[in-house]
């Protein structure tokens, strides 16, 4: 039996709007942030440089440099400090949104084509979310969206951290497992890909990832 595991940023729901709206607020702080279109526009373009926090950050100091070009030097010199504080601003402001205006927060996210298709029970048996996303966070919109997969097949951050990788925790499942024989991984980030003789990783075109010539497409359900 083959076990299906989806990336979930960019693969069930689009987030960007989200990192977009409260990147700023925490990059400039609340009462100086401004969110213009342009600006948001070029944010999106690039969200194939966007892996995590450090390159969130990066990439609202290079288009406040107005220069995107920089963003590689920028991540490289990049202060930890500024990372740190950035993050918990970041998590604070969310979780405000989280505990006040929950609904209008969940709104910030869509579904996309795809994670549309996961709304009925028929499509999503012997799947699984591994994400590098907070469980919490996850379980929310996966929740709000009515998507049909249990919260129990859900693995987020701490699981592919842990065993090194994603590809890595899903051979680990394996293992575990022996009802499954093989799986799949669906993902948007050339990073989270790799050869395996138990895991067969695609690509999510349709997801933020960039620049795929190694691995095949996701053709979906």
């Amino acid at each position: 039996m083959e076990a299906i595991f989806l990336d979930f940023d960019g693969v069930i729901v689009d987030s960007l709007e989200e990192w977009y709206h409260i990147g700023v607020l925490a990059y400039y702080g609340i009462d100086k942030a401004t969110h213009d279109s342009q600006h948001k526009e070029l944010y999106k373009d690039n969200c194939h440089l966007l892996y995590s926090d450090v390159d969130e950050y990066c990439l609202l100091k290079a288009l406040e440099n107005k220069n995107i070009k920089s963003f590689t030097k920028i991540r490289k010199e990049v202060d930890n400090q500024e990372i740190d504080s950035y993050s918990k601003q970041f998590k604070k402001i969310r979780k405000f949104y989280q505990n006040n205006h929950l609904n209008w927060w969940c709104e910030l996210h869509s579904l996309t084509d795809y994670g549309k298709t996961l709304t009925n029970p028929k499509n999503t048996k012997d799947y699984f979310i591994l994400t590098r996303k907070n469980m919490d966070d996850v379980l929310i919109l996966k929740n709000h969206f009515k998507i049909k997969i249990p919260d129990r097949k859900v693995f987020d951050y701490s699981h592919s951290v842990k065993y090194g990788g994603k590809v890595d925790f899903i051979e680990r499942f394996l293992d575990n497992h022996p009802d499954y024989n093989k799986a799949v991984l669906v993902d948007d980030k050339i990073e989270n890909l790799c050869e395996s003789s138990k895991v067969k990783c695609y690509f999510a075109s349709w997801g933020y990832g960039k620049g795929n010539n190694e691995f095949e497409t996701y053709k979906g359900i």
